[in-house]
């Protein structure tokens, strides 16, 4: 459990914190887009191309043999990191987004004219977005379960929706508008005892830095997540399979490094991960990921998610004591730290912009979840998503400049 100490120390890990707006000092409650950078990273870049840029997987000079060493520690780091079985079943791709996509291309070929594939309306458009095309392609059904008043799914409509043509789940760990957890492993054992070959996808992308993470235990075929919203650069995501899914599928880009050998007649591709990565891959971000995600495991996830929820717990309960304020899942104990909220008849994007001028960074729209505020006739809210260097300082000021909104 961390004290104001530990706050302060890791608080001087970030130096964007010493930011000023406006003369105010930065608050950045939008962590749930994405985190800032500790030095460690930004130190880490620095000395990569200093001293290690280079390929990887293609020569066997210093340079590049050292960096595709580091490239795999960083593979078997993050397999520890989730409890993946191998360090081959995690795939470097740019994002969230791409890994959706990237699957959404790949498994195509296992699916059949009016196979079904289900989703939740608590997902982000990129978990939308591929599997509408999916569907309107191969002329597959698309299911999009409705939630219930905690903002969360309703077992009993998951399993009303389930049946034989049901080929593919793909769904979010956490909502990023509400922060609202799902009950993944109930959820999987429901969808496996229905059809033990209905293929499950699980976005983590805000789970991944908040909770403990643990694909075996959770029993999900495919887990993807960004390394920008756990503190580590942009431009990078990573792509769990389970092995024996992976072996069946097809690459779906082609190029070099992914390849054996090719002729007129036949393509022969490397095996796992390494025929999923066509091209160069994001090698410094990679590098640099590696010391990121031993500074989290130095700190220790649950120690980050204890405080976090304290935070919560801390800024919902100043929320809950003003009648003008709207906070959305108040009553769900099944959550983490973002906080949708809004103040009766202001605009949330006018209470985005005053706050601003206080140099509080927050999110206000849709935050890429159509389906969702299109289903609760919402035109948006105020989200503010906290992260393990916010401190309880931070959210008393957000709370003064946010009355201050209310009064004026």
């Amino acid at each position: 459990m961390f004290n104001k100490k530990d706050i302060k120390n890791i608080r001087n890990d970030f130096p964007i914190l010493k930011k000023k707006i406006n003369n105010h000092s930065l608050i950045y409650f939008d962590n749930s887009s994405t985190t800032q950078k500790p030095k460690i990273l930004i130190n880490k870049i620095k000395y990569y191309y200093y001293n290690l840029n280079s390929n990887i997987y293609r020569s066997d000079y210093y340079l590049s043999k050292k960096t595709t060493l580091f490239i795999d520690k960083c593979r078997k780091v993050i397999k520890n990191f989730i409890n993946a079985s191998s360090y081959k079943e995690i795939i470097f791709t740019k994002g969230t987004t791409e890994s959706i996509n990237l699957l959404s291309i790949c498994l195509k070929k296992f699916f059949k004219k009016n196979d079904e594939i289900i989703i939740t309306k608590l997902e982000h458009n990129s978990n939308y977005l591929p599997w509408n095309i999916l569907c309107k392609k191969k002329k597959l059904k698309l299911k999009i379960l409705d939630i219930n008043n905690k903002f969360n799914i309703s077992i009993k409509t998951l399993k009303k929706n389930l049946n034989k043509k049901t080929k593919l789940v793909s769904i979010t760990h956490i909502s990023n508008v509400f922060g609202t957890i799902l009950p993944i492993k109930k959820i999987v054992n429901i969808i496996k005892n229905n059809n033990k070959k209905t293929l499950i996808i699980l976005d983590g992308a805000q789970s991944i830095a908040h909770i403990p993470i643990n694909v075996k235990d959770l029993n999900v075929d495919f887990f993807v997540f960004s390394a920008h919203k756990i503190y580590g650069p942009t431009g990078l995501g990573i792509l769990y399979g389970k092995k024996n899914i992976l072996k069946k599928i097809s690459p779906y880009q082609y190029g070099g490094s992914m390849v054996k050998s090719i002729s007129k007649k036949k393509n022969i591709y490397k095996n796992i991960p390494n025929k999923f990565e066509a091209g160069t891959i994001n090698i410094c971000s990679i590098y640099s990921f590696l010391y990121v995600i031993n500074y989290i495991n130095k700190l220790n996830i649950n120690n980050i998610n204890i405080y976090e929820n304290k935070l919560t717990n801390y800024i919902k309960n100043l929320l809950l004591k003003n009648k003008n304020i709207i906070l959305y899942g108040k009553n769900n104990i099944y959550s983490t730290s973002i906080i949708s909220f809004n103040i009766k008849n202001i605009n949330n994007f006018d209470v985005g912009n005053i706050l601003n001028n206080y140099g509080i960074s927050i999110r206000t729209g849709l935050h890429c979840s159509y389906l969702l505020f299109n289903y609760l006739k919402l035109n948006g809210t105020i989200r503010l998503s906290l992260g393990l260097y916010n401190n309880f300082d931070e959210i008393n000021k957000f709370y003064f400049y946010l009355l201050k909104i209310i009064n004026y």
